[in-house]
């Protein structure tokens, strides 16, 4: 799955979107956010449910915050491991395409 990932705002992380073959972002898609919690538990992340959002850390990866679009903040002053944290985070989530 094609992901796009910039620079926050603020400098303090990156943005990753997941985006269709044509670099298009869903905005209108909606993840199950208490079912995505259950799974990422069981997979090994410490989840923290923030109300609208999910915030996650795990042995080797930078902490990240999930939005219900499949939208991560992640933070890391570091693109390349930005990159294999939105990477990682997509493909246990099921959205790697």
């Amino acid at each position: 799955m094609p992901i796009v990932l910039r620079q926050c705002k603020t400098k303090a992380g990156f943005e990753a979107l997941p985006v269709d073959e044509k670099g298009k972002w869903d905005q209108e898609r909606r993840l199950n956010l208490p079912a995505v919690c259950k799974s990422l538990k069981t997979l090994g992340y410490e989840v923290t449910d923030a109300g609208p959002l999910l915030v996650v850390k795990t042995k080797g990866i930078c902490e990240a915050t999930i939005y219900p679009t499949g939208r991560l903040i992640i933070k890391s002053n570091s693109e390349s491991d930005s990159k294999a944290t939105a990477e990682r985070i997509y493909t246990d989530l099921g959205l790697e395409g």
